[in-house]
């Protein structure tokens, strides 16, 4: 049975052939419980401890390093001691451990950097590290407005394969018969934390469907982040947001007819996101934003497994045309189900990435 690292996916069991693990650096940093991964990474309020705004980048990573910081220290050699004679590692979006470790100490396990966060994060984040991997994955498929993802990678010349982030076992419907799509009483949804340009899309669609939307997501403040936008000199959300439980978002997407989904960039690039997958593992109509070098086409087919837009004016557009054509609507989001669960299923998924990742010291084809 081989043994795998991957960060940060918790241990995952029942995958054929694979032992699963990993690891949480937060322990040796935190000083609160209440700190999460995302804290850690990218740094408190008023810097309240220098070392979780160092991991923001490798420039961090590095000072840690060369500075031999105890807690660093400890941290790192743990690690390495745990996954040192292991024969995969993945690491995904937050890398934590200097590629000098990685190429010194770590030479056994296949390496494999995941580029999550990207274009955004692929200079602070990613390239630096790159040269320490065996290989890389990407999350979405475009990289910048014409050029796709593999491009790039070929350019940095890197073994690199797309990962589709779907990052949980879901459970498959035992019945997806025409009223599984069609007895839906909610127009449209979005679930999703705010960032400041999606709030701004948010409060229009908000504005346009009114109760007909639902809207949920991690928000600040107890849900009313959205009222205090003002303070920042961005436009008022006036409605509190509220979070759902793994459970209870589940029971929205299956009473949903229709999914809005967004990327943050503006022109659009990045796409491939998790909405993207979710809306229609759960029978959910797609309607999302168009992707650089038309990389969405790829993950379903525009107009026949999810409607993707141009605009917001163009969204708002789509959503009414399949709110009110129930039939039309229920032909794409049933197309969109059985693409996500006959190639994106999460076990199909992860199956091929850690196959893939296998023949990475193999002679290139």
């Amino acid at each position: 049975m081989k043994k795998v690292c991957f960060f940060s996916l918790p241990g995952i069991d029942g995958v054929p052939g694979y032992r699963i693990e990993s690891f949480d650096p937060t322990p040796y940093f935190s000083a609160s419980p209440r700190w999460s991964l995302y804290d850690l990474m990218v740094g408190g309020i008023n810097g309240y401890d220098k070392r979780r705004a160092m991991f923001a980048g490798a420039a961090g990573i590095d000072r840690l390093y060369r500075e031999r910081d105890p807690a660093y220290r400890r941290m790192a050699g743990d690690f390495v001691e745990r996954f040192r004679d292991f024969d995969l590692i993945f690491v995904l979006n937050y890398n934590f451990i200097h590629p000098e470790i990685w190429a010194r100490e770590l030479k056994r396990p296949i390496k494999v950097l995941g580029f999550g966060d990207d274009p955004y994060s692929t200079y602070l984040r990613g390239l630096p590290y790159l040269w320490a991997f065996d290989g890389a994955f990407h999350i979405s498929p475009s990289y910048l407005d014409e050029m796709r993802f593999d491009a790039a990678f070929s350019r940095w010349h890197a073994r690199s394969t797309w990962w589709p982030l779907v990052m949980a076992r879901s459970e498959r419907p035992a019945v997806a018969d025409d009223a599984f799509f069609r007895d839906r009483e909610i127009d449209v949804c979005y679930v999703g934390n705010p960032h400041p340009l999606k709030v701004d899309r948010l409060i229009r669609l908000k504005r346009h469907f009114g109760e007909r939307m639902r809207i949920h997501g991690r928000w600040r403040f107890r849900g009313w982040a959205g009222v205090l936008r003002p303070l920042t000199g961005r436009a008022i959300y006036p409605h509190r947001v509220g979070a759902l439980t793994t459970g209870e978002r589940t029971a929205l997407y299956w009473n949903c007819k229709i999914a809005f989904n967004m990327h943050v960039s503006e022109p659009r690039c990045e796409t491939g996101n998790l909405r993207m997958y979710e809306a229609p593992a759960h029978g959910m109509l797609q309607v999302c934003d168009k992707a650089g070098a038309d990389a969405h086409a790829g993950i379903f087919a525009p107009d026949a497994e999810a409607v993707f837009y141009d605009s917001l004016d163009d969204a708002i557009e789509r959503i009414e045309h399949y709110a009110a054509r129930p039939d039309e609507r229920i032909a794409i989001a049933r197309r969109g189900f059985e693409r996500y669960w006959s190639e994106y299923e999460f076990d199909v998924n992860l199956l091929r990435l850690l196959r893939w990742a296998e023949t990475l010291r193999d002679p290139p084809a």
